[in-house]
């Protein structure tokens, strides 16, 4: 014998109807955070990086150099001055690729010239040129968060 509620409904049911509301709520719950982390942006804007290279292990002159982890190239131009520029498309953020000509995006086909200069594409303006300190120990220091003029080369000896 069950035992009925007034309006027909035995406990059991009132409990198999409260779970499964319970569980439409978690679900409901779930699918809203899993949402709303979708809508917020993956990026992460990490602090400008500065780095050190040991002025013995510098290029050669004419030569350069290419930190692929820094997604930077050192380049000497005289036997006292260096250059390191940027490898960060202007137009999006990809890494360019040095290519024969210059540099070549190979997300949306920007190019530059050896020095950084849009010469095609959706690029806006040319690849950043980065400021070099020389730093006690026979090192110099790339700063990939302070931007300047093309063709700044600083002396290293």
């Amino acid at each position: 014998m069950s035992k009925e509620k007034k309006d027909g409904k035995s406990r059991r049911e009132l409990l198999t109807m409260g779970s499964a509301f319970g569980l439409m709520g978690l679900a409901a719950a779930g699918t809203g955070g899993a949402l709303f982390k979708y809508m917020m942006p993956v990026v992460s804007y990490g602090t400008p990086q500065k780095f050190l290279v040991p002025i013995k292990d510098l290029p050669e002159v004419g030569d350069e150099l290419i930190f692929d982890d820094m997604k930077v190239v050192l380049r000497r131009q005289t036997e006292k001055e260096v250059a390191a520029i940027s490898l960060v498309c202007t137009h999006l953020g990809c890494t360019v690729n040095r290519v024969e000509t210059g540099f070549l995006c190979p997300c949306h086909g920007s190019q530059y010239d050896s020095d950084g200069i849009v010469v095609g594409g959706p690029a806006p303006k040319t690849l950043p040129w980065l400021e070099i300190k020389v730093v006690p120990g026979g090192q110099i220091e790339i700063d990939t968060g302070t931007t300047l003029e093309e063709n700044s080369f600083f002396a290293v000896a």
